[in-house]
C-alpha cells in the first residue's frame, strides 16, 4: 500500500488536465457554437470535481503525517486553500453547469467562463505551490542515501 502522502501527487493531475480541459472545451463550444463540446465541457467538470474532492482529501491526510518547518507550513497553507477553493469552485460550477444543460439558468453563460476561468487561475496557483513543496522544499521526497 502506498503511503498517504504518494497519493496526493498521483490524484491531483486528474483535476488539473480535467478542469482545464473543461475550460478549453467551453471556450470552443461558445466560439464555434458547437453543443457537443459544452456537453463534453460540463462532463469533464464534473470528473475534474470529483478528482478535486479526491485530491483534497489525499492532501488533507498527508499533511497530517508530513513533517514540516514553519516555511513549509505556510505555503502548505496556501496550496490547501487554493486546493479547497478550485474544489468549491468546480463543484458548484458543476451543479449550475448540469442544472443549465437541462433548463437554461438566469446568468449569462460569459459568467459560467469567467468563474471556470477563476477556478482554473486558483488550481495553476495551487499548483504551482505544490510543485515549490516537493521541488524547493521536499516535502513528500524520501532522502537519497548514499554509499
Amino acid at each position: 500500500m502506498l503511503p498517504m502522502q504518494s497519493v496526493h501527487p498521483l490524484l491531483v493531475h486528474f483535476p488539473i488536465g480535467l478542469l482545464i480541459a473543461s475550460l478549453v472545451f467551453e471556450c470552443l463550444a461558445w466560439g464555434f457554437r458547437i453543443e457537443g463540446w459544452r456537453l463534453t465541457a460540463r462532463w469533464c467538470l464534473v470528473a475534474g470535481a470529483i478528482g478535486a474532492a479526491a485530491a483534497v482529501a489525499s492532501g488533507l491526510r498527508a499533511e497530517q503525517v508530513a513533517k514540516h518547518s514553519f516555511e513549509i507550513h505556510q505555503v502548505m497553507e496556501q496550496h490547501k486553500q487554493f486546493g479547497i477553493a478550485v474544489l468549491t469552485g468546480s463543484v458548484l460550477l458543476s451543479v449550475w453547469g448540469l442544472i443549465e444543460l437541462r433548463r437554461p439558468v438566469p446568468f449569462p453563460r460569459v459568467a459560467y467562463v469567467i468563474i471556470l476561468s477563476l477556478v482554473v487561475i486558483a488550481l495553476s496557483l495551487g499548483a504551482h505551490l505544490g510543485g515549490r513543496l516537493v521541488y524547493e522544499f521536499g516535502v513528500g521526497k524520501k532522502e537519497v542515501r548514499r554509499p
